[in-house]
């Protein structure tokens, strides 16, 4: 396993651990004290900038190659797709809000919206670069190993 897909797995584990504890915390205090104070449960969300550490986590490989062309080209693929992804996330959250406002006859939102925006776009962008990788070297690995294509 290359340094890559280390930092990776950890973006994956953090992200989905901080996703799962946040849902978790905010239903729990749903139930107990309700809307808006239920929002604090999302504060769990800052375990994930521990993924942001695996550059320091985890050092270059030894040797003169840290990467090749291979996997370049994966990063960048896996760059895209989370740019994709994260460009639909964002689209769905604006047109879902727009359609909530819309529909209840109300002619503003609050601006206290537009950080979940960014920071669920963000969230979405990391996680699937982080899946991509390790996707793609999941297939690569057993095309190499002669396995199913």
């Amino acid at each position: 396993m290359n340094r890559m897909q280390k930092i990776a797995w950890l973006m994956v584990v953090c992200i989905g651990t901080a996703s799962i504890l946040s849902a978790i915390a905010v239903t729990i205090l749903y139930i107990l004290i309700g809307f808006p104070s239920a929002w604090a449960g999302l504060c769990f969300m800052g375990i994930s900038g521990f993924g942001g550490l695996g550059q320091l986590i985890f050092k270059k490989d030894p040797g003169p190659i840290q990467c090749d062309e291979r996997d370049g080209l994966i990063n960048m693929k896996a760059a895209i797709a989370g740019f994709g992804i994260s460009y639909g996330v964002f689209g769905i959250l604006c047109m879902g809000i727009w359609g909530y406002y819309y529909y209840q006859a109300m002619e503003t939102i609050s601006i206290h919206v537009l950080p979940w925006f960014f920071g669920t776009a963000g969230f979405s962008m990391f996680f699937t670069h982080a899946v991509t990788i390790l996707i793609l070297y999941s297939k690569d690995n057993k095309q190499i190993e002669g396995g199913t294509t």
